[in-house]
């Protein structure tokens, strides 16, 4: 399975300014789960104003090495 940097992006309002931040994952599956968690209503008071997205790059985290293949062995 071949997984793929992924930034979970914040957009926020201050004020009348949009602001964002970024956390950066090795996966799409960890992004989301912090995602669907209620880990960052925590740290931000007005839920209302907070907008969330997982955006999934190209750059590869992690694959998978196929197995060399076994040498033959003397009899």
């Amino acid at each position: 399975m071949i997984e793929f940097f992924t930034a979970l992006v914040i957009y926020y309002q201050i004020q009348e300014n949009t602001m964002s931040a970024v956390i950066w994952f090795d996966s799409y599956p960890k992004c989301e789960k912090v995602l669907r968690s209620d880990a960052l209503h925590i740290i931000y008071e007005d839920k209302k104003n907070i907008h969330m997205m997982c955006d999934q790059t190209r750059h590869i985290s992690k694959s998978i090495k196929p197995k060399l293949r076994p040498k033959k062995i003397k009899e």
